[in-house]
Formats: structure tokens, sequence, C-alpha cells
């Protein structure tokens, strides 16, 4: 146990973007996770986040209508609110690049009047955030950072990079939260290796936490209810991909990898379970190879019937492309696929060639090889030993080393240190 159980933290989440504590996808998981999980650890926890022009404070993130403004200054005066909309007007008239210096200011104002009543302050990193270090700067609070991604290569990645003085005052600022942090947690070892040798932050404040999983919401369940006769999906095999459709998750690869597998087992259906901004080109791929009625997208459910929707899968599989720079991130599908005990087909990339052991928990292959994906599907599809083998296997591994307790545990320590320094 925490070596002070009354330790209050603040974790600060000023941009907004992909943070929606009503869905469960991408980043939102592990916030909340850590959210719910701390209290029971012990600590008192509070979440900051900036919403349009107030910051909220949530004591109980499991209680979203009990909700507190916090107080801020000259930032929520009526003379500052009109300069603020006058200068957004000509801010989109003419065009200009988002610096988000209100946005920081006013999480500024009010992380300086909430801190001194906490030990230690915890962020999730983001474009242009610069408030809550600020304010840990101004009042000597330690400091901790969650490194999700390299936000700044993510865009570069996506095709809308940023440039010139919109770019530099970007990594200005990164720059300035890495050196103020005591603790940069992020998730992968290709993500610390980045930081180390791209940011030129010391190893020594870098630990790697991986993501975790409920392995109490995600388990092995072959009751299945309704679900898989509402889907269409009876006396069917079933390959599932669950998550967000991004650009870099290599969907469109996979239909062409299932048009393959249906010339072996005809029987089989695609299950996709999510949305996203690669939908567009996900459907065009569906179209292309003439597939429409042997693929099913549920669009996003609620977290809670997730695992249902996994339970119908035969095998999981997340099927990255090559992509032009190494995988920082860790997967949380990979860890769902892994709690409920499915056989998982994955690309070798980045962290998940670290979790999954090829051959014991799941079959690994070529990033973006569409013959080889093809290959272990229909060779899992046709052995059901082989398939029930490695589920096992993948769901004592989630259960051993990575549940979201274990994280908890794991985020204790850091803390502790951070206090120390």
């Amino acid at each position: 146990m925490f070596a002070n159980p009354r330790a209050r933290i603040a974790y600060a989440i000023q941009n907004v973007g992909g943070i929606n504590f009503r869905e469960d996808v991408g980043d939102t998981v592990p916030i909340k996770q850590t959210l719910l999980r701390l209290p029971q650890a012990g600590f008192q926890v509070s979440c900051f986040q900036l919403m349009g022009r107030e910051v909220l404070r949530y004591d109980d993130i499991a209680d979203l209508a009990n909700v507190r403004r916090v107080p801020q200054g000259l930032s929520c005066t009526t003379p500052f609110k009109v300069l603020e909309s006058g200068v957004r007007r000509l801010q989109k008239m003419a065009g200009l690049s988002y610096y988000a210096v209100i946005d920081s200011y006013r999480f500024y104002e009010a992380m300086y009047r909430a801190l001194p009543h906490y030990d230690l302050c915890h962020e999730h990193n983001g474009l242009f955030c610069i408030g809550a270090a600020l304010a840990c700067r101004k009042l000597g609070i330690p400091y901790v950072l969650t490194f999700s991604a390299d936000l700044l290569l993510e865009r570069r990645l996506v095709g809308k990079p940023l440039k010139g003085l919109h770019a530099r005052v970007a990594e200005a600022e990164a720059r300035y939260t890495y050196r103020l942090a005591r603790k940069i947690l992020c998730v992968s070892r290709a993500a610390k290796r980045h930081l180390i040798e791209n940011w030129q932050v010391p190893a020594e404040k870098i630990v790697v936490m991986p993501n975790g999983v409920d392995v109490d919401l995600f388990k092995p369940d072959e009751s299945q209810g309704t679900l898989r006769c509402d889907l269409g999906l009876q006396d069917r095999q079933v390959i599932a991909f669950v998550g967000g459709f991004q650009p870099w998750h290599g969907l469109e690869l996979l239909v062409e990898s299932f048009a393959i597998v249906l010339s072996q087992v005809p029987s089989a259906r695609l299950l996709l379970v999510g949305d996203g901004r690669a939908r567009p080109s996900l459907e065009r791929a569906i179209r292309e190879f003439d597939v429409e009625s042997k693929v099913i997208i549920t669009g996003l459910v609620p977290q809670a019937q997730v695992p249902a929707h996994l339970s119908l899968a035969d095998v999981a599989v997340m099927p990255y492309p090559e992509l032009p720079q190494e995988l920082w991130f860790s997967p949380l599908k990979m860890y769902e696929y892994m709690a409920a005990g499915k056989a998982i087909v994955a690309s070798r990339a980045g962290q998940i060639s670290e979790v999954i052991q090829d051959g014991h928990s799941g079959i690994l292959v070529k990033p973006g090889d569409v013959h080889e994906l093809a290959g272990a599907l229909i060779r899992l599809l046709k052995s059901p030993q082989e398939r029930k083998r490695l589920g096992r296997n993948a769901r004592q591994q989630a259960v051993e080393k990575h549940s979201w307790q274990q994280y908890i545990r794991r985020l204790e320590t850091i803390y502790l240190e951070a206090l120390d320094q």
C-alpha cells in the first residue's frame, strides 16, 4: 500500500480532444480506469478538465453528474470573454493557426487556484497544453506526465503536419513539460526510445507503463445470448476486429486478406466493432473486394457490450501495416483479446511483438503482408484445438501480467518516487 494512503492527486486534462468520459474508446479507457481505481488504492483523486470556457472538476468519475466549476480569475471576467470572442473570430476569419494561448491561460488560472489542495499533479499530454505544467512550476507541485503518443509525429503520419512557427511553439511547449516532469509514463519501449532519441529526455525519468485490461469484464463467455442471431452469424466462423478505425490499423489490408480467407473458408464472416476516420476507406475496400455480404460493421458500442461482441470471435485480429515510424502505442484491443481468451493473429509490430508470444499466446505475422495474414487466419479457422490452446494461454498471461490492478500498483510506486524527489 502507498506510504501515504491519503495522498491527494490532481489529474489534469487540458486538451479534451478524444477524451469523452461518456464513451470508452482510445485514451479515455486508461484514464477512466486510473481515476476509478486510484481511490480503491487509498488515494484522493480529482480530475480537472477544460471544457470550453470552463474548467470542470470531477471527484468521482463514476458520477459524471456530480461536477464542479473551478474558480479561475481574469479569464472568467466579462471583458476577457469579449476579447476572447473577438480573437477567436479573427483567428477563424484569417485562417490563423491555433496556439491554445487562451485555453492554456484559463487552465493555468484554474490549476493555480486548485493545486495547493493536492500533493501531486498528473497530466495527460496534449498539443499546446502548458497550463497545468506552468501552475506546477509556480507552486512547486510535483508534476507527472503521461506521454500517450508523440502528437506532432502523429499529425505528420496522418498528413496534417504542423509547420513553421506553429510546429516550433508546439515543440517548445512539449519540451517544457518533459523537462518539468519528475516522471514520464509511456506505454511502450518504443515510446521510451523515441523520447530518449528524439526529445533527449533522460532515461531515468521515463517509466514504461503498458495499458491494461479489466480481466473480470473481459473474460471467456460462451453464452452469447441472442447477439449471434441478431448479427446473422449463426453457424458462421467469425474473424473479429474491435477498436477505433484509424489509418494505421490496416483495416483495408484486413479486408483484402479476408477475401483470400473466403476462398478457403466460405463460411467465414468478418465482424468489425467500432468506428473512426478510416471508415470511408474501409468501406471502399469492402466494395472493391466484393465482400459486402460477408462483413458486419456494428459501429461504436458501449464498453460494457464489447465483451459480448468479442465472445462471438473464433479469431481476433490486429492487422497493422508497415508504418513509416515504429509503432509506439499500447493497443488496448490486444489486452482485451487476451483477457477474453481469444486466439489472436497480429502484426509483428512495436509492443505487440513484446507481449504476444508467437505460437504460444497468439500468431504474429509480417506487417502489411496480406497473404501471410490470410494464411494465419485460415490455419486457425481450421484448427479449433489450436485456437483453444492459444486463447487459454493468452487469458492466463492477461490475468497474471496485464490487469488494471497491477497497473495501479505500479502507478503507486511512481507517485511515491515523484513525491520523494
